[in-house]
């Protein structure tokens, strides 16, 4: 019972935190500043001037009802007149994209009374989502940690504030017919923010996010602060299209990613965590050669960077094909370049991911990875020695309706030489099941169970201190897309 009065106490504290985001947010969008902003056009009168804050507290009330509320297409506001009612929740046509429709809710607030928007008159989005929630672990470990292997909810019998996550961004190839530009900026607060923060300064110091909080040393439970991408978009009408990122942005390496609306599991694979960089820094252009093949290339500063450790550059790209039906597709992506090895050099670090994916039938879709890295000169404990880490992951998922899919995960993963977990030559498995459900368009519940355990080592705590060779974990968290 105390355990549940303190859970329900953070979610409380969770809460007040949003809406207290939420009133920072919206104050300037809704008061603006003493002599309030001017109308759309000239003929217009400065209709929100008058009761503005006391009008604050209603819409922001009104807003957080539409969070949860089902999904709906937003206002459109052709005649300024037709938007003085901020009880107004959707246009004359429900949306059939759950995701455009929650996530288009925090542009929403910037809406004013005679049908502007500043950020969705010039192509911007503001969207977000908060992740929270708990696992428990059955070996009860005395160090309260579920690692390795489980994460990003690595912490055993501990409410995670894992996301609370914002994004805004603009679409460069809006226009497709048209130059244009963009760009996009991604700020995370919680625990996750420890595992998407750079750490690759010159001499391995932290740097950029890394410095803001603790992240560099952070531990299972900490709340930090990190921007795992920052960067501008061009886009240019040639051949198919061709775009350009130029900045901080994520790995095209694998199959699971960061950010948690778009993984079906709360728990991550071990080539997720150990054989895949999370993050990039440098220049990325892609395009579509056909209708079927997309291609991407440029150069990082490496893995997790965001400037570079000795001054080299990396290369990072992707190929990918998907069928005519798009019932069947294949993507091969690679990262290749110099990194800090352990003995104060520099060497080749490349890493390789090959994902496919097939839809078995109308309800059934099956999921193929296999990662592949090799590190010259990585081996920690034989200098000289090169390393290597790699696995097979597999994914089936099923629809049971429309508000519930179940699925499962089979993972074999080896590090090779120790150098990632390190247990030299020890194979890691672990099997995960779970269901995603939707309580509404834009709050999503993903139970799971996790089962994992090593061929020749034993790298779990146990409840005395002591270690066993395998765990099980019993987790879930909720998502609330805004």
């Amino acid at each position: 019972m105390q355990k549940l009065n303190e859970i329900t106490r953070k979610a409380k504290l969770t809460g007040l935190l949003l809406s207290g985001l939420g009133l920072m947010v919206v104050s300037p969008a809704f008061g603006g500043d003493a002599n309030c902003a001017p109308a759309c056009t000239p003929e217009q009168p400065k209709a929100c001037c008058t009761k503005v804050y006391e009008e604050a507290g209603d819409k922001l009330a009104v807003e957080l009802d539409r969070l949860t509320a089902e999904c709906c297409a937003p206002k459109t506001c052709t005649d300024p007149n037709s938007c003085t009612d901020p009880n107004t929740c959707c246009g004359e046509e429900e949306s059939s994209d759950d995701g455009d429709c929650c996530s288009g809710r925090l542009t929403s607030l910037f809406d004013d009374c005679d049908g502007c928007n500043p950020l969705r008159d010039n192509g911007w989005k503001l969207s977000g989502w908060l992740e929270f929630g708990i696992t428990f672990n059955g070996n009860r470990p005395s160090n309260k940690l579920n690692t390795p292997g489980v994460g990003f909810n690595q912490a055993d019998s501990q409410f995670m504030l894992n996301q609370l996550y914002f994004v805004l961004e603009k679409d460069a190839a809006a226009n497709e017919d048209e130059f244009g530009w963009g760009g996009r900026v991604d700020l995370i607060a919680g625990s996750d923010a420890a595992d998407t923060a750079t750490f690759g300064g010159p001499n391995n110091t932290p740097n950029f996010d890394g410095l803001w909080t603790s992240n560099n040393t952070a531990t299972a439970n900490q709340f930090g602060l990190a921007m795992p991408q920052l960067y501008a978009s061009l886009y240019a009408p040639v051949g198919n299209g061709v775009t350009l990122n130029i900045g901080h942005f994520y790995t095209v390496i694998g199959y699971e990613v960061v950010p948690a609306p778009d993984n079906f599991f709360y728990s991550h694979s071990y080539t997720m965590q150990y054989d895949e960089p999370f993050t990039h820094t440098g220049a990325l252009a892609s395009t579509d050669l056909s209708d079927n093949v997309a291609l991407t290339g440029g150069i990082t500063t490496g893995w997790d960077d965001f400037e570079s450790q000795n001054n080299e550059w990396s290369f990072l790209g992707s190929v990918a094909w998907t069928s005519d039906s798009e019932d069947t597709s294949v993507a091969f992506a690679i990262s290749s370049g110099s990194e800090n090895d352990a003995f104060g050099g520099t060497s080749n670090l490349t890493v390789f991911s090959i994902v496919a994916q097939q839809k078995l039938s109308d309800n059934l879709n099956y999921v193929f990875q296999h990662d592949h890295m090799f590190y010259r000169n990585g081996d920690v404990n034989d200098p000289g020695q090169d390393a290597e880490a790699y696995g097979i992951n597999q994914y089936l998922f099923y629809d049971i309706c429309d508000s519930t899919q179940a699925g499962i995960r089979a993972e074999w993963w080896r590090d090779h030489n120790g150098t990632q977990l390190g247990n030299p030559g020890t194979s890691y498995y672990e099997v995960t099941a779970g269901l995603n459900y939707k309580l509404s368009s834009c709050l999503r519940i993903r139970p799971e169970l996790r089962w994992d355990w090593a061929d020749g080592s034993d790298p779990w705590t146990t409840s005395d201190g002591g270690t066993k060779d395998s765990q099980f974990t019993v987790g879930t968290d909720v998502i609330l897309v805004f």
